[in-house]
């Protein structure tokens, strides 16, 4: 019976940890967006 307790736990933390990294995943790539899109060329060659 503890084992399926145990189980059950570990299975809920893994889905808990799994939302968390997939909304930091999305956070993350709207500020590589921005960042893209405040850094051009022309900003990096100095013209």
């Amino acid at each position: 019976m503890k084992q399926i307790i145990v189980m059950v736990a570990m299975i809920a933390l893994g889905v808990a940890i799994a939302g968390f990294v997939m909304g930091f995943g999305e956070s993350a790539e709207t500020l590589a967006n921005a960042s893209m899109a405040e850094i051009t060329y022309e900003n990096i060659i100095g013209e």
